[in-house]
């Protein structure tokens, strides 16, 4: 009796290949990963030798995926892993994770065969990919642990890996090896982001109040609310930790919208009590409010929702925030001007605008970032640098504020240049919203 089992073999084949593989990239997949690692790891405890783990994710992957659709999205998946490949030996092995997360494996390599294994990857994503006849520029940010030192098993390698993976990517890309340290500075990381929310909701967070000063007469121009948060058992929390945790945690539209509320809320009482802030209130927006589509009508609700108007506000957006979709960005600065917001952009000089692109921003002010402001004094370049900001400010038609202003000398020589308003302890530090009309509102109407 035959029987022929040819299909029967070719689907046997098929759920294999399925099991093993991933069906975007055709690199091994989680399940064959953890196969090849563990038994990377007993060939390495036999030989006493050691394991290099590279764990992989992209950096703008997801600016891709979320602007130009799933499709693109692959395709940028698809070619990533393709140049990863090229870039990988014969001996080593690379999988794909999952997502935009790809791990390579190397036995026998040491810190320094790594770090030429983790460069050569990041050659391979040097030239921009080219997607549907679109050029995308592409990076990657890597995390390295080893056998033994870092992990026994593959659980342990794999979860480190990730960690200094994070590390890597907080650092603006490239690579890092992982340190014992890094757990540690993790736990204090998901500690804060649990704690986060709860505070959001028992009302922990709280505004602070920052005056803005005209440089040529010294009188109040408006203030900008920032962030505080006081943890009943850590107590205050600088907003440089818990900000870059509610980024991550995708609750910077959540805070936002708190922030502009809050603001809008003590704008409205202070002309209650009859001590209107004179000029505006400057408050913080994120790149992911910005993203939102519908931004300018949730702004817009929440600001009558407050019985305040959009005119007493100025909304601040940092330059590499808006230079990430410029296109989409411009069209929302302009709909949020028209709406009668003013519009300021913040840390300028840190990012990478085109000038192209920041003539056609609605903006009404440009803020010098205080790494500038705070050694031009002493630093030529510093001084002409902060020079230059002011008289293209002012050729676009402009305000300048400079930030970080401590020192009487700094504010002469930036009224000298022409700079319009100055922010800094030498004029005023956050104070709680009691605090500051008294200093400065109701002190004015005496």
């Amino acid at each position: 009796v035959l029987n022929d089992i040819t299909e029967k073999k070719r689907a046997e084949q098929e759920l294999r290949y399925l099991a093993n593989f991933d069906t975007l990239t055709g690199l091994p997949n989680r399940a064959l990963l953890s196969e090849r690692l563990a038994r990377a790891i007993v060939r390495a405890r036999r030989h006493d030798t050691m394991v290099a783990v590279l764990f992989l994710d992209l950096d703008r992957f997801k600016e891709i995926n979320d602007s130009k659709g799933h499709a693109i999205g692959d395709l940028a998946l698809a070619e990533a892993a393709r140049r990863f490949l090229g870039a990988t030996r014969k001996e080593e092995t690379l999988a794909r994770l999952g997502g935009d997360e790809f791990v390579l494996i190397a036995e026998g390599a040491d810190h320094r065969a790594a770090a030429l294994i983790a460069a050569r990857l990041l050659q391979s994503l040097s030239e921009p990919l080219v997607l549907m006849g679109m050029p995308h520029t592409i990076g990657t940010s890597i995390g390295i642990a080893f056998y033994p030192n870092d992990g026994r098993t593959s659980e342990e390698l794999i979860k480190h890996t990730d960690i200094a993976m994070y590390r890597a990517k907080a650092g603006g890309g490239g690579y890092r090896f992982y340190q014992a340290e890094m757990s540690t500075e993790l736990e204090k990381h998901l500690d804060i982001a649990q704690r986060l929310g709860p505070a959001l909701e028992a009302g922990q967070l709280q505004l602070y109040y920052q005056p803005k000063i005209r440089l040529a007469t010294g009188e109040l121009l408006g203030a900008e609310a920032l962030l505080r948060w006081q943890d009943p058992e850590l107590g205050w929390i600088s907003p440089a930790v818990f900000i870059p945790v509610a980024e991550q945690r995708g609750m910077m539209s959540r805070l936002g919208d708190w922030v502009l509320r809050e603001s809008c809320h003590q704008l409205k009482q202070w002309r209650t009590e009859g001590i209107a802030m004179p000029g505006r209130l400057s408050v913080n927006v994120s790149a992911r409010q910005i993203e939102d589509p519908e931004v300018l009508g949730r702004m817009l609700e929440i600001v009558h929702a407050a019985g305040a108007a959009p005119h007493w506000l100025e909304l601040e957006l940092t330059e590499s925030s808006m230079m990430g979709n410029p296109e989409h960005s411009v069209e929302i600065l302009g709909l949020l001007a028209a709406a009668g917001f003013g519009l300021s952009i913040d840390d300028f000089g840190t990012g990478y605008s085109s000038l192209s692109y920041l003539k056609r921003f609605s903006a009404d002010e440009i803020k010098i970032d205080i790494s500038f402001v705070r050694n031009m004094l002493n630093d030529k370049n510093d001084y002409a640098i902060v020079n230059a900001i002011i008289a293209m400010a002012h050729s676009l038609g402009m305000s300048t504020t400079a930030e970080g202003v401590e020192l009487e000398g700094q504010a002469e020589a930036l009224h000298g240049m022409g700079c319009d308003v100055g922010q800094g302890y030498l004029f005023g530090r956050p104070e709680a919203a009691g605090v500051f009309a008294d200093k400065w509102l109701r002190a004015q109407c005496r």
